[in-house]
């Protein structure tokens, strides 16, 4: 069997040999027409997609349900191992001794200074007798006996009856209530009115308009055209009145468009020229200043603030101890101005307002009828018919016809596998042979043989796959 190269087996166009692999050696002066897209992108075998559009079948099961869930499938139990615990390594303490000397103990000495000394105030000095003298507060703002001020409460006008109250009240002792009839409904009856008579249908307009036979209709007959014998006259009464006048032709009264030439030259003095002359400019005079001259002398630097406040030179300011606070044995007097003058005094309870409901309910159910009900009677109403079209969708005994011009002129076609996209595999009809220098993979195709083993019948023969190599 002959070889046959890639480019040979392919029948879709997109598989090519790799020519000259090597992109240094084997250059040649032809172009190279590879692609790296036919190498790179290699035709993959894909199903037809499958109509989205659902079946008008009923949905049956094949067999018994299967209690495999997606959960089952995709979470399977695995052995748990203990988690690795890292060992933490044993302290070995470095040999030598650390030096614990630092720059803030180096720099920073203790030095061995006296305590400072408590400077002790001289205390206050004390009087053993007593105070005896009046204050100008007490004595301008002096205590006077103000009898305590009465409330003034007012008493209540109202008082509540000894008496019990009586079941009759005013409106009831004034407006007895009597039985009558319910009075008679001024509605008019909703009920058509009828009547045994025929209905009169003589109106006004079918007494007053009566409708009579016309007459026919006399016809003109047309008269037949015949031309004139005098010749039209096209003079109009406009041209005949109005006749044309001769006269010359109207004098131009605008200026004439010729331009103005003179012989005289071109005076070019302006207004402008001859009012702003030109006049000679002097230079502008420019003060010189004097040349400094530094006076005699040095000069005093020192301000006001310096003289008057000089520095001197003094000790610090020493601490002083606060003098301590002996507490005293007498009593407390917390008796003041305000808790004099502004006393509490013991106020009895106030009685609570409270109101009283004016009408009472009366016990006694009433008897009678209301004017609603006696006025408003409830009727027995047909329902009016929906004029609403029915809802019910259209039934037909007949098969619902499904055939579409998509399905009839889109019919799924089988298409075929390019046997170069299936080489180098177990699918593959081809087996490498070799590769040529230009790059050409050399295959060479597969035949399959079917012979029967001895001692046995027709319909046991096993089907043996042979490889015959052709030998080029």
């Amino acid at each position: 069997m002959p070889k046959r190269c890639i480019c040979e087996i392919c029948t879709c166009g997109r598989h090519r040999c790799p020519h000259r692999p090597r992109a240094i050696t084997d250059r040649g002066d032809a172009p190279c027409l590879l692609s790296e897209y036919a190498n790179t992108y290699i035709k993959k075998h894909a199903p037809m997609r499958d109509s989205f559009k659902p079946r008008f079948e009923p949905t049956r099961g094949q067999g018994p349900i299967s209690d495999k869930t997606t959960f089952r499938t995709d979470y399977i139990g695995h052995q748990m191992q203990k988690p690795y615990v890292h060992q933490q390594e044993v302290y070995v303490k470095p040999p030598g001794d650390m030096d614990g000397m630092t720059s803030y103990k180096k720099e920073y000495t203790d030095k061995k200074v006296e305590p400072a000394k408590a400077v002790k105030r001289e205390g206050m000095r004390k009087v053993d007798a007593r105070f005896e003298g009046e204050p100008t507060y007490r004595h301008d703002y002096r205590k006077w006996n103000i009898a305590p001020r009465e409330t003034a409460n007012m008493e209540p006008q109202w008082k509540p009856p000894s008496e019990s109250f009586g079941n009759n009240t005013t409106f009831q002792q004034d407006y007895i209530q009597h039985k009558q009839p319910p009075r008679k409904s001024l509605k008019p009856d909703e009920r058509a009115m009828m009547s045994d008579q025929p209905l009169d249908d003589r109106t006004d307009y079918r007494d007053s308009y009566i409708k009579y036979q016309m007459p026919e209709k006399p016809v003109h007959q047309k008269e037949a055209w015949s031309p004139p014998t005098v010749p039209m006259d096209s003079l109009s009464t406009n041209h005949h009145d109005f006749t044309g006048r001769k006269g010359g032709k109207p004098e131009n009264f605008s200026p004439s468009k010729e331009p103005f030439m003179s012989n005289q030259p071109f005076q070019g003095a302006t207004t402008f020229r001859n009012d702003y002359k030109q006049w000679p400019m002097g230079r502008p005079y420019v003060h010189q200043p004097d040349m400094y001259v530094k006076p005699q002398g040095d000069m005093d630097l020192r301000s006001t603030t310096h003289i008057d406040f000089p520095l001197k030179r003094g000790e610090p300011a020493l601490a002083k101890k606060q003098p301590d606070r002996r507490p005293t044995s007498a009593t407390f007097d917390g008796i003041t101005n305000y808790s004099q003058d502004f006393r509490k005094w013991s106020l009895g309870e106030r009685p609570k307002l409270t109101m009283k409901p004016e009408y009472s309910p009366p016990i006694v159910p009433f008897e009678g009828i209301s004017t609603f009900q006696s006025h408003y009677i409830p009727q027995k109403i047909v329902p009016t018919k929906s004029f609403k079209p029915d809802n019910r969708a259209f039934m037909s005994d007949t098969r619902f016809e499904d055939g579409t011009m998509y399905r009839m002129e889109f019919v799924p076609k089988k298409s075929d596998i390019c046997p170069a996209s299936v080489l180098d595999t177990n699918h593959s009809q081809f087996v490498y042979r070799d590769q040529d220098p230009t790059g050409h993979k050399f295959y060479q195709p597969v035949i399959e043989t079917v012979t029967a083993l001895p001692g046995k019948n027709d319909t046991s023969n096993v089907m043996n796959k042979m490889a015959a190599m052709a030998v080029a």
